[in-house]
């Protein structure tokens, strides 16, 4: 891909623009004489000056340099790295502010999708701060330091974090021991995630690029002793792989009994959200006595919420580790005669109808939906997406199916930032009833 030569800074003089919106990528897209530019730094309203620094793809891109008129809902963030740190771009909008903009992301989403006068609505659940129960960060060794932390917006620059707001309590004393007994030995270059595990304690998984000294399998063991820590896995380039301690990843069902999985493993990161969001699910479901195909199912963060009301469930997860843990987790539950299968959604071969379809996809959507819900026809769909575009692509193919949305939710399952996290329930609508 061509790309035009990076203009020279100095010689650029910095455009006057409104701020328009805010992507979910966390840009500010903002109208200036030259066209639209995305930059991060700016709210939705304000006017500011931008520096255009490249173009990528046909879009201009930038940095806002100064906020010429300010949002009345700028707010003091509340962490000094803000600014330069690219992990919470809307640390310094107001909340409510925060929720309007994510709302809105929701309702161009699903917009000529809905049924007559049905519009999504925002729930206010969870809190702003120390909400963050998995966390991953990049590490560098830098001569003598090492830096770990999140990445600048639109960088590769590692911003040093001592200790973060938005992780929960025992995500930050955690990092504070990771720093202080591994990170001195690493080299190179990196990633360490934290995650909760059993009771207080927090998981950590270490992927080195390059090759490990004995001082680093020494920390790492150190480390997993210490009390804030269950476990630490420890992945070297070159190198043998090592566990200390308990490794697996531990948070609560909405039956309260505990949900296990890899600690590599995909979960949410907001508990008190993502126990709302479970509670949505099996009240837009409406799985009692109905036949439910679940896709994308995970370790069975929803599966064990819809398993004892369905008269029956088939789950499917392509992730085998995931899968496992999904069977296992259903199993403590006595819910053994769950369906579980490992294997990809665009490959499914169940046969039959389902009443209920039940999805939560990755980023990139369910290109298949539309195929999978002509063959089983589902009475209900519930699509639960953290992503408004291809949410947005997959509704408009369900919509030529006949479905329309009666239901519509939106959870902030990451305040502080653009993502959005939205569940809908699509029904057969009248003229589309008997096909």
């Amino acid at each position: 891909m061509n790309r035009r030569p990076r203009p020279n800074r100095s010689s650029q003089p910095a455009l006057a623009g409104r701020v328009r919106d805010v992507t979910q990528a966390g840009e500010a897209v903002i109208e200036t004489e030259q066209g639209l530019v995305m930059a991060r730094g700016g709210l939705p309203g304000e006017q500011v000056r931008v520096l255009v620094e490249a173009r990528s793809q046909g879009v201009l891109r930038g940095s806002v340099v100064e906020v010429t008129e300010a949002s009345p809902d700028r707010v003091a963030p509340a962490c000094g790295l803000a600014e330069r740190c690219g992990g919470c771009p809307l640390m310094a909008l107001q909340a409510a502010a925060a929720r309007r903009l994510k709302l809105a992301h929701v309702q161009r989403a699903i917009e000529g999708v809905c049924a007559p006068g049905v519009v999504a609505v925002m729930e206010d659940v969870g809190a702003a701060l120390h909400y963050r129960r998995r966390v991953r960060m990049s590490f560098r060794r830098v001569g003598g330091q090492v830096l770990l932390g999140y990445r600048a917006a639109q960088s590769h620059t590692i911003v040093d974090v001592a200790s973060c707001p938005v992780l929960e309590t025992q995500l930050d004393t955690a990092l504070g021991a990771v720093r202080a007994r591994l990170l001195p030995h690493l080299q190179g270059t990196g990633e360490i995630e934290l995650q909760r595990a059993r009771g207080e304690q927090v998981v950590v998984s270490v992927d080195c690029d390059q090759p490990a000294t004995s001082q680093v399998y020494k920390a790492a063991q150190t480390l997993s002793e210490q009390p804030s820590i269950a476990g630490v896995a420890l992945r070297v380039e070159q190198g043998a792989a090592a566990t200390y301690g308990v490794v697996e990843a531990q948070s609560v069902g909405l039956d309260g009994l505990p949900l296990r999985a890899a600690a590599t493993g995909f979960s949410q990161a907001n508990s008190a959200v993502n126990r709302r969001l479970s509670e949505l699910v099996v009240e837009l479901a409406q799985p009692a006595s109905s036949a439910v195909l679940e896709l994308y199912a995970g370790h069975g963060n929803f599966t064990v919420a819809l398993a004892p009301l369905a008269a029956s469930l088939c789950a499917v997860e392509a992730d085998a580790r995931a899968a496992e843990s999904c069977r296992a987790n259903l199993a403590e539950r006595g819910l053994a005669s769950v369906r579980v299968i490992a294997g990809s959604t665009e490959q499914l071969e169940v046969t039959g109808r389902f009443d209920v379809l039940v999805l939560d996809p990755p980023r990139a959507g369910a290109a298949s939906l539309a195929t999978l819900v002509a063959r089983h026809k589902p009475a209900r769909v519930v699509y639960v997406s953290c992503h408004m575009t291809t949410l947005g692509r997959d509704l408009r193919a369900l919509r030529a199916l006949g479905f329309l949305i009666d239901r519509a939710h939106v959870l902030d399952m990451f305040p502080q930032t653009a993502h959005v996290e939205a569940v809908v329930r699509l029904v057969r609508g009248p003229a589309s009833e008997q096909a």
